[in-house]
């Protein structure tokens, strides 16, 4: 059994305490409900205010901070993606017969939030959750090459492993292919994550124009030959598109 956190199991309570009717407490009111010694619960409210997901009014009171605000517009965005993606994403497994995933960036990586597998008998070995290094994905360079530059240059601080001989480790090579990336709308990864393996994929963009995902296809290196691959490259660039102007219009009829 696992053995859980006793000061965050009571941070999750405190943060759970607010609600419509106390949108705002003082330490007082928040030791009577939590039933907790005021010192314990107002080291934990300085906890979470360093890191803004809690704030205190001028009155002394406190009430939930941005980061949560945040966190919660992030969790029902990748909910909301994911299931507004599915029929995009049978749609390009039903034309191309190879594997379609979908996938955002954490922390320097590409988290697959969905894989349809290729129906062919020789298939890549993929799984929703799985985390890939952004630099020599398809996913991870379709998202930097269209994403600010911070995540850019965190990606690249982090250092570049070699995962295979083609892997692009060098920062040039890196901002060069990033370029190319922009100029024809999606990404090319030629066996630079894995040996035997293709794949491309393209942004999709919120109505702002940021990248909230990224859907991409993968298969065989036998299977895509150079003009195979320019095909798929197309394919995904027009249902990312179109996943994003399907975003952008459920948007603006909020």
């Amino acid at each position: 059994m696992v053995q859980l956190v006793q000061v965050l199991q009571r941070a999750m309570r405190l943060l759970s305490s607010f609600d419509h009717d106390h949108p705002e407490m003082g330490v007082a009111e928040l030791a009577r409900k939590l039933d907790l010694p005021k010192p314990t619960v107002y080291r934990i409210l300085a906890t979470l205010e360093s890191g803004g997901f809690i704030q205190q009014k001028p009155n002394a009171k406190y009430h939930l901070g941005f980061r949560l605000a945040e966190l919660g517009l992030l969790a029902l965005q990748q909910i909301s993606i994911r299931d507004e993606a599915m029929p995009f994403l049978r749609d390009l497994l039903e034309k191309c017969q190879e594997t379609v995933d979908l996938a955002i960036f954490d922390a320097g990586e590409m988290v697959y939030l969905e894989v349809l597998e290729s129906p062919q008998p020789v298939k890549i070995a993929a799984r929703a959750g799985r985390r890939l290094p952004a630099h020599c994905t398809a996913s991870g360079k379709a998202y930097l090459a269209f994403a600010n530059g911070d995540d850019l240059e965190a990606v690249i601080a982090q250092g570049m492993e070699s995962c295979t001989p083609n892997t692009i480790c060098d920062q040039a090579l890196l901002l060069e292919d990033l370029r190319l990336i922009r100029q024809r709308g999606y990404a090319v990864s030629v066996e630079e994550f894995e040996l035997g393996i293709k794949a491309v994929a393209a942004p999709v963009m919120d109505s702002s124009g940021e990248v909230v995902a990224v859907i991409a296809i993968a298969g065989p290196a036998y299977r895509l030959p150079p003009d195979r691959v320019a095909e798929l490259g197309e394919a995904v660039k027009r249902a990312a598109q179109e996943l994003s102007e399907h975003l952008g219009a459920n948007l603006a009829r909020l």
